[in-house]
């Protein structure tokens, strides 16, 4: 049990570390290109999906079960469209009229409402550990975002709604699949997953060209489009993955580092300015994610019933 907390612990670090800095490669990647966030959504779905899924096949795995149940395959459509391409239009939307930062802050509203609704589910309040992890979580990424002042963040409308998305979409992923998953494995709901997202995203957006869209690529962008579809695929399959070892509400909030991850990375290769308050949330961020990791008894107490739930 112990090795697999430590299994679980090392996926959703390193899954987050992976979504933290695919942020700032995704700004990058906009401002060097004329392409929309709809037109690079299909092709990152489309190809790690179709790559996971064949991938899976030269296993010998037997992909197309899952189409014989009905009851999975109604789950798997919804978890394809509302999570997977819910959260990930969302927050590459919010990236592409604001910043990697501001997205990956509201995306950390998530473990906010997964905590809330395991809570309710459980009929159970949260642990001190948890609660400590949350409010200092929350306040870094308040500090990070804002350098300690709410008139230094000029939101649009537009980027509200996004965000707000964003932050119902990654709750929604991280719980919806729970029992495909202990079905039918990670690796499948992730690759079905992408590519029926990916399809209903290309049939919804039908004027897409991909000679168009490969004309306006370079040597850089091209490979900075395969690492972010790489970086992203893994991040997904780790984040995932990670909940068959540790609860939701563990899970989601130790992706708290994400904000952390994205603001260096924009700091040291987008050259965007980083204040006192800034360090102060990271270090609060830090503290979080050392609050869970904490062997505490009432900690493990909880996050042993929800597994057990």
């Amino acid at each position: 049990m112990q090795n697999n907390r430590r299994l679980g612990l090392f996926m959703i670090i390193t899954g987050a570390t992976l979504w933290g800095l695919s942020g700032p490669v995704i700004q990058w990647f906009f401002q060097h290109t004329t392409i929309s966030s709809i037109g690079f959504l299909v092709i990152r779905l489309l190809l790690a999906g179709a790559f996971i899924l064949c991938f899976l096949l030269t296993k010998k795995q037997k992909i197309f079960r899952i189409w014989r149940h009905p009851r999975h395959l109604l789950q798997l459509i919804i978890f394809s469209i509302l999570g997977m391409l819910g959260a990930q239009y969302a927050f590459i939307e919010t990236v592409h009229i604001s910043n990697a930062v501001t997205a990956t802050l509201f995306q950390f509203l998530g473990p906010v409402l997964i905590t809330i609704y395991v809570a309710i589910q459980l009929k159970k309040l949260p642990s001190t550990m948890q609660v400590l992890a949350i409010v200092s979580a929350l306040i870094g990424t308040y500090f990070i975002i804002t350098n300690g002042s709410t008139h230094s963040v000029v939101l649009s409308r537009e980027t509200i709604l996004y965000g707000l998305l964003t932050a119902i979409g990654f709750s929604f992923y991280t719980l919806h699949p729970a029992s495909l998953i202990k079905h039918w494995g990670t690796t499948l709901i992730i690759g079905w997953g992408m590519l029926i997202g990916g399809i209903a995203l290309f049939i919804y957006n039908r004027s897409f060209e991909w000679k168009q869209f490969s004309q306006t690529l370079t040597l850089s962008t091209f490979s900075m489009l395969i690492f972010i579809i790489v970086i992203g695929t893994l991040s997904f399959l780790l984040y995932i993955g990670s909940l068959k070892y540790l609860s939701a509400t563990e899970t989601s909030i130790l992706s708290s580092i994400e904000p952390l991850v994205a603001t260096i990375v924009s700091i040291t290769w987008l050259k965007e300015s980083f204040g006192v308050y800034q360090l102060l949330g990271a270090v609060c961020i830090v503290i979080a994610v050392i609050f869970l990791t904490m062997p505490e008894k009432e900690a493990k107490t909880s996050f042993t019933t929800e597994r057990q739930m």
